[in-house]
């Protein structure tokens, strides 16, 4: 900022500087930006206007890399107030160069005609040569600053993706990160999941659903061509789905791409401004998000590892020692939010049999089909799992015991109706199930865990293929 800030108080003195010597009634110097030239410092106090389109002589003077002197000038041209007259005399325009390139012009007007010759152009462009290096020098200095700023949150990224394990989670402070780092008006990160695209991440809107179908939008185009997607201008067009900004000018997409070369995402920035993002700023963000895409890459194979620790190697249902887990985590929960808790402990009939006279991969065959059928008859709030061997359990949340029974009967009856293809034969299975109710039936899990039991065992004891409730044998 001081920087800055003493490049705009060195640019006055000059041109005061310049007035003085020349003997000039006005001096301003003109910047190009985009199709127009903009004030950045003069010698007078007062413009009617600070930004000039398409002025013609000064756009030839920046294009043809050439100073132009007028003999005969109108001061309306200029646009310049306070100035001894408006009606007639000369201007002198000086290209200013960044380097070799031609970025602006530097202007002097006086009220006489036939002001400026050979010497003032020479002392003109010796002036706008040093102009040329001022700003040089604040430019160099607010592209390292940027280099600085875009280092400083590729190490913070770096950091702090590195310390999570969780891909939404990462996505958040991916998010963050960018919101801070550019001109946005808003920034989202969205997954692909089942066809739509969800949003996972977000900052400055307000999305109307949290997934949307990405088809005929530029998340289409993104995911398909696995390629980063950019507009700088954006007028005239509808306003970006889902980020529902009308005024939106500039768009930038960046597929975030797991190893195997999948989609794990799509970061999408918005601004109304046009030109809102930079080259230099794009290729930041396409490190970062690189850094993004290794953080949860390595939050999914952790994720799958855990997984793997919790859930059985064949039915894919959770095994004994998670579904233990899980139990005790909701009787914490019923501290705080007293709810029934109804345990389904069930056991395949006859299943040794199976085993026996068809082989053990039909015995899997039989495992697999059931573990289906539980995940597709209980609710997705339901615990499943397997509880081990022929042995399956489910936990229940929030239902009573009536509730329960009717559950377990139904799921009974299916099963008992429903065949088993293996190996081109259809076997038909029965299931013994025993019911308990907290705090109806137990005073804690293991005593749950233990009614239950001990129902579905008296169900096995007394005929097979049948639900048996521990009120309904409390005593016996």
């Amino acid at each position: 900022m001081k920087s800055v800030l003493d490049t705009e108080r060195d640019l006055k003195e000059m041109l005061l500087l310049i007035k003085k010597i020349i003997n000039t009634d006005a001096v301003a110097l003109f910047m190009l930006e985009g199709d127009s030239l903009v004030l950045k410092a003069s010698t007078e106090d007062k413009y009617s206007k600070s930004a000039y389109h398409g002025e013609g002589y000064l756009l030839s003077v920046i294009k043809g890399k050439k100073s132009l002197i007028q003999s005969r000038f109108k001061y309306s041209l200029f646009d310049i107030e306070n100035t001894a007259s408006k009606d007639a005399g000369s201007s002198l325009c000086v290209p200013v160069f960044d380097g070799n390139v031609s970025v602006g012009v530097l202007e002097m007007v006086s009220s006489k005609e036939s002001a400026f010759g050979a010497h003032e152009e020479d002392i003109a462009a010796g002036f706008a040569g040093q102009i040329g290096q001022t700003i040089g020098k604040a430019r160099s200095y607010l592209e390292v600053e940027r280099f600085a700023k875009g280092f400083k949150s590729l190490h913070e990224a770096s950091r702090s993706f590195g310390i999570s394990l969780r891909v939404e989670e990462i996505a958040e402070k991916l998010v963050e990160l960018v919101f801070g780092m550019v001109n946005s008006s808003a920034v989202g990160f969205f997954m692909p999941d089942k066809g739509e695209l969800r949003v996972v991440a977000k900052k400055g809107f307000e999305p109307e659903d949290e997934s949307f179908y990405s088809k005929g939008t530029y998340f289409d185009l993104i995911v398909k061509n696995k390629h980063p997607l950019h507009f700088s201008h954006l007028e005239g067009k509808r306003g970006v789905y889902p980020f529902r900004i009308p005024d939106a000018r500039t768009f930038l997409g960046i597929p975030i791409m797991s190893s195997g070369n999948d989609v794990l995402g799509i970061l999408a920035v918005v601004s109304r401004e046009a030109n809102a993002i930079s080259s230099f700023h794009g290729h930041f963000l396409s490190i970062m998000a690189d850094q993004a895409a290794l953080s949860m890459t390595n939050a999914r194979l952790h994720h799958e590892v855990e997984k793997l620790a919790m859930t059985d190697g064949l039915t894919r249902l959770y095994n004994h020692k998670h579904f233990y887990e899980r139990l005790g985590d909701e009787f914490q929960r019923y501290e705080r939010f007293p709810h029934p808790i109804s345990l389904l402990v069930m056991d395949i009939d006859y299943f040794k049999k199976i085993n026996d006279v068809h082989g053990h991969p039909a015995g899997d065959a039989v495992l697999l089909g059931l573990a289906a059928m539980l995940k597709k008859t209980l609710r997705g709030i339901d615990i499943i799992a397997r509880y081990g061997g022929e042995e399956f359990a489910a936990v229940l949340l929030n239902t009573e015991t009536p509730r329960a029974k009717k559950i377990a009967e139904r799921l009974r009856v299916k099963v008992m109706n429903t065949p088993f293809a293996v190996d081109g034969n259809d076997l038909t299975i029965a299931l013994s199930i025993g019911v308990a109710t907290y705090p109806h039936d137990a005073e804690n899990k293991e005593d749950l865990i233990n009614k239950a039991d001990r129902a579905l065992y008296y169900a096995k004891e007394n005929g097979r293929n049948q639900v048996c409730l521990w009120k309904d044998i409390e005593g016996k």
